[in-house]
């Protein structure tokens, strides 16, 4: 798939983890011990699932490719997760990649059977050890000298410091910066230095009130959330806070309107059952900085980045769920619909100029 001259590179910024995931009838309560069923190991990181998901669908174009900019020990995870990585299609450097003296980082996932919902705990290891220096040598060396409208993508399981850094040099180059905030920061918040860099925001219902100071046992819903959504605008945030809502896809809050988008309709994977719900948010961000990066605009392609999350939730796992080009159906493809808004204006500018013919006649 050729660039064009719109076409820009997407780049994220991010952790790189193994996940350790058992599969339980529940979730644990704290102080439980429950049997699992299942027990897997696959390749995670909310950076790696975000560029796996970005690759994997195959909306970027070749020439402009998705590029990670993330940290492995070296071991022998490190190694599988930069093989993994690469055969989906992303592009990393090994030898910058590689720590000595650092453990990949480890995930620890439990996901209940029966509902797919999840509990999650992480060591990042290397991850935390990528500094701001690494990271705004990388952004420059990737996206300097470009005119094209380039998208880089951040998530908080790097040092605070050095994803802000990230933002901040994308801003400088031009590029379109989204900032996932997960985990919900603790013990630090998010100030105006971070909102002044930051395009789109995409936090969940959980995050987006941790960011708001509100106590998650308050009902936020509905009007809330809007509420939440647009005090993050007024601190900065330049476009617009896309709250991803689950079953009930997405809210796109800007400085003017709030619209609820939802997958488009016609995707087939809204008749299967949902079997896994991890990685979901990922393959929503990293679709959406594939889909913005080909110059889609953003309603269209938070409903198409829906489709893809609610794609990846009808098979287990995180980047292994996402579906492949060759797997995408028609209308989460770009350009889906266009030929049909053409041939209708065509239609109407002929009804039109016939009318005016007949009036002057």
């Amino acid at each position: 798939m050729a660039a064009g001259e719109s076409d820009g590179k997407v780049v994220i910024v991010g952790s790189i983890n193994q996940d350790l995931k058992t599969y339980a009838p529940s979730l644990p309560a704290p102080g439980e011990t429950i049997l699992g069923s299942e027990f897997t190991t696959t390749a995670g990181g909310k950076g790696g699932n975000q560029a796996a998901a970005a690759a994997s669908i195959g909306i970027v174009s070749e020439d402009a490719g998705v590029h990670m900019i993330g940290r492995v020990g070296e071991d022998a995870y490190g190694d599988a997760l930069l093989a993994s990585l690469k055969s989906f299609g992303v592009n990393i450097d090994e030898k910058e990649s590689k720590l000595a003296g650092e453990h990949t980082g480890i995930a620890s996932i439990i996901v209940d059977s029966t509902s797919g919902q999840n509990t999650i705990v992480v060591a990042p290891g290397a991850n935390f050890a990528i500094t701001k220096e690494d990271v705004k040598s990388s952004l420059n060396d990737l996206l300097g000298g470009s005119d094209r409208k380039d998208v880089v993508v951040l998530q908080l399981e790097i040092q605070p410091e050095s994803a802000l850094q990230s933002l901040q040099t994308a801003s400088e180059l031009g590029a379109i910066t989204i900032l996932n905030p997960a985990p919900a920061p603790e013990g630090w918040k998010l100030d105006d230095k971070w909102f002044a860099s930051i395009d789109v925001l995409i936090p969940n219902e959980t995050e987006l009130a941790t960011l708001c100071g509100v106590t998650h046992s308050e009902d936020v819903k509905g009007e809330g959330e809007v509420a939440m959504a647009k005090s993050l605008l007024e601190k900065g945030v330049r476009q617009a806070v896309i709250v991803t809502l689950g079953s009930r896809g997405a809210m796109i809050v800007t400085k003017d309107d709030t619209k609820m988008i939802s997958e488009p309709p016609e995707n087939p994977a809204k008749l299967l059952p949902v079997e896994d719900a991890v990685g979901a948010g990922d393959a929503f961000c990293g679709s959406l900085a594939a889909y913005l990066s080909r110059g889609v605009e953003l309603e269209k392609a938070a409903s198409m980045a829906c489709g893809v999350a609610s794609t990846s939730v009808r098979k287990k796992g995180a980047q292994e769920s996402y579906p492949s080009a060759d797997e995408m159906p028609d209308c989460l493809k770009v350009g889906y619909g266009d030929q049909f808004k053409e041939l209708a204006d065509e239609i109407s500018s002929a009804t039109l100029k016939s009318e005016t013919a007949s009036k002057n006649a």
